[in-house]
């Protein structure tokens, strides 16, 4: 992820995630090709991490 192009790409298919108005911190956005999630974990400068959620 490269914090200076402030776009959300998906770690899975690398399609650019399309940002809501008013995101937060800790929202959890879907990828629309794929499915997978990412969590917000800063907006400035923008950090986001894929969601793993525990089997």
């Amino acid at each position: 992820m490269n914090p200076q192009d402030n776009k959300i790409i998906c770690p899975d298919c690398e399609v650019e995630i399309t940002k809501p108005q008013g995101m937060e911190v800790g929202d959890i956005l879907e990828c629309q090709e794929c499915g997978t999630e990412v969590e917000i974990q800063s907006i400035e400068p923008l950090v986001y991490g894929e969601l793993i959620e525990e089997k």
